[in-house]
């Protein structure tokens, strides 16, 4: 019978856990899928909260634009506009994307706005007093920044800011897990690390990406790129360090890309200059696009209603994987009206890193798995499938080896017949008796070996397996020398028994049985008398068992001198 390999036992196993995992993977992905998508929605309507608490804070006289052109800029929606609808119908913008400026935070109160528009620059430097707060934004000339300007994709920025301020964010492991592994893989952010302003132009230095929110640049991996503008001859001008001691950064917003597609799409919805306007517009729309609320807006304010409320509008375009929303606020009397646009990643492209991630950890997994699950069946089968080759083997040595014994039994009986006197039938019955004796011990000793299934293998004493043999045996051996094995000391002792045994029937009355034990091997030698030396069964068995130790053995016979040897490493045996 053809032994199985390893493989054999590990291949469908291997096959099932690559399924499992394929399973495992197949319904993350649908939940990730899922829960992308409702925190999406989810992000979508908190940012919509957001915009609202701006606009009343604005209205109630407690916000100035700068604090509100702060955070369009921080909130990075692809397409923003805040205006207050005059009495005529008309929108006066209070604040708006700038698309000519890249925004950049020195800290967080004060905002550098980084453009090459003159007219920008003209407004040089606004301050406003904020909540008891100076805010602050300087414009600047900075050609070093437009090196970044496209450089970060604002649409994984958006995707990654709505999902973050969705209620699903910390609330599932799995889906914060993934979130935070994709979009801080790809929501990368180069951040000044020494820069100097200096009239109205804006010098930087080193410059780093940084990676996710995580804005400390010392801490950036080592794959992460790097720029160096600094100018030697100006060394000196160069921040790096603020008064308090800390490292000072100066964070690179990205530029925001005008979602033109989409506002095309939607037929002049957005970018409307009055009310007139915008209700033309709505009214193009197909009716499955029309909302109830939305149309009593331009009713209220057709009867100019002054009622306070609030009135949305969401526009959804699948083909472009965005969505635009237009929102109408009735506060103190006045209607405000707030529109923008952000275009979302696909679930699967936002998670790819995470998806790679995920693969090559389960399948990983699987392969571990069921190389572990299998080694168990693997080491039954092969102990079994050793244990039946070592019974089927001593079977062999048992009948090759019995014959010489039965031959001397056959010539001892046949001789039997032909004695006449008392005295000699004694003696032929005497050596049957003796040799069947020494037999039935034999097929004791091959039948104890043959059930020894179960070995417990452990590091032994050789010298001391010798000495409580030589004890029971009580046999008189000069041994000298210890070695340490792993065995199976009751099995191991069966041979050493064996050994002894057949030293003591088989030695010359003048002889000692010597054994020698070094750190290599053991050697037990005897002279022996006997013209016709049959060491017998005894020596069959002791092969078997120090096989399954794996341990060589040697017997040799010379100038009357029987030395049996075994150990890992026994050499080439002398010729003389």
């Amino acid at each position: 019978m053809k032994r199985k390999s390893y493989f054999s036992f590990l291949f469908p196993r291997l096959v099932i856990a690559l399924l499992i995992a394929a399973v495992v993977f197949s319904i993350s992905q649908a939940t990730l899928v899922h829960a992308y998508n409702s925190a999406i929605d989810s992000g979508w309507n908190r940012r919509r909260e957001r915009y609202e608490s701006l606009v009343r804070s604005y209205a109630e006289g407690k916000n100035g634009d700068v604090f509100i052109d702060i955070l369009t800029n921080f909130f990075t929606a692809d397409y923003y506009r805040f205006a207050e609808v005059r009495e005529d119908g008309s929108f006066n913008t209070i604040a708006e994307s700038d698309y000519k400026s890249l925004p950049m935070e020195d800290e967080m109160r004060h905002w550098y706005y980084v453009t090459n528009d003159k007219d920008l620059l003209a407004k040089g430097k606004r301050t406003e007093i904020v909540s008891n707060n100076e805010w602050t934004i300087e414009y600047k000339k900075c050609d070093e920044a437009w090196r970044f300007k496209d450089y970060a994709d604002t649409s994984v920025v958006n995707s990654w800011d709505l999902a973050a301020q969705s209620d699903l964010y910390l609330s599932n492991m799995l889906f914060t897990l993934a979130l935070d592994y994709s979009g801080y893989s790809q929501y990368r952010s180069p951040v000044a690390q020494t820069f100097y302003a200096e009239g109205d132009t804006l010098h930087l230095g080193k410059v780093v990406e940084s990676f996710g929110m995580t804005y400390e640049t010392d801490k950036a991996p080592f794959y992460a790129k790097k720029w160096d503008f600094t100018d030697a001859s100006k060394a000196d001008r160069y921040i790096n360090i603020d008064s308090g001691g800390f490292q000072k950064d100066l964070l690179l917003f990205p530029v925001r890309v005008r979602p033109d597609e989409f506002l095309k799409s939607n037929n002049g919805l957005f970018l409307a200059n009055s009310m007139s306007e915008l209700q033309k517009a709505y009214e193009l729309r197909e009716e499955d696009y029309k909302d109830e609320n939305f149309e009593a807006l331009f009713k209220e304010f057709a009867e100019n209603k002054r009622t306070d409320g609030r009135y949305r509008y969401s526009v959804n375009e699948q083909s472009l994987d965005g969505c635009g929303a237009i929102d109408f606020y009735k506060i103190n009397g006045k209607l405000y009206v707030v529109e923008f646009i952000i275009k979302n990643v696909p679930a699967d492209y936002f998670f790819r890193p995470f998806y790679i991630v995920m693969a090559v950890f389960l399948a990983l997994a699987a392969v571990v798995i069921s190389l572990l699950v299998s080694i168990k069946p693997y080491s039954q089968y092969k102990k079994a499938y050793e244990n039946n080759i070592f019974k089927n083997n001593l079977i062999d040595s048992l009948a090759h080896n019995m014959k010489t014994p039965l031959q001397i039994l056959g010539g001892y009986a046949e001789n039997l017949k032909d004695v006449k006197g008392e005295e000699e039938k004694d003696r032929y019955a005497d050596r049957i008796l003796a040799k069947t004796t020494e037999m039935n011990k034999d097929i004791e000793a091959i039948l104890r070996t043959a059930e020894k299934s179960d070995r417990k293998f452990a590091k032994e004493s050789v010298r001391v397996c010798v000495d409580e043999v030589a004890s029971k045996l009580g046999a008189e051996v000069f041994a000298k020398g210890d070695m340490k094995i792993r065995m199976d000391k009751d099995y191991f002792k069966t041979a050493i028994y064996c050994l002894l045994d057949n030293a003591m029937k088989y030695k010359s009355d003048d002889s000692k049985i010597e054994i020698d034990i070094t750190c290599k091997s053991v050697t037990i030698r005897n002279k022996t008398g006997k013209d016709k030396f049959t060491p017998g069964m005894g020596i069959a068995i002791v092969g078997r068992i120090l096989e399954q130790h794996k341990l060589r053995f040697r017997t040799t016979l010379k100038d009357g001198v029987f030395e049996a040897r075994f150990g890992k490493k026994l050499g080439k045996e002398k010729k003389k």
